[in-house]
């Protein structure tokens, strides 16, 4: 078993979120525009913390 298999994202870069959300690359950032989907930055990367996005999703559950 390798040590990191079982380690928790802390948080995602861009194309990271559009792989594990199945939306598109200009409704991700339509929403963090909006101010709907926090993110932050680390040097010049734009990351999303994990809750952040889980949260951002039940957003779209709840309202479905």
């Amino acid at each position: 078993m390798h040590p990191n298999q079982y380690r928790q994202r802390l948080a995602y870069g861009i194309n990271d979120a559009l792989e594990v959300v199945p939306v598109g690359r200009s409704l991700l950032y339509e929403e963090i525009k909006a101010g709907k989907l926090k993110t932050f930055k680390i040097g010049k990367r734009t990351l999303i913390a994990a809750g952040d996005l889980t949260a951002w999703l039940d957003g779209y559950k709840s309202a479905a």
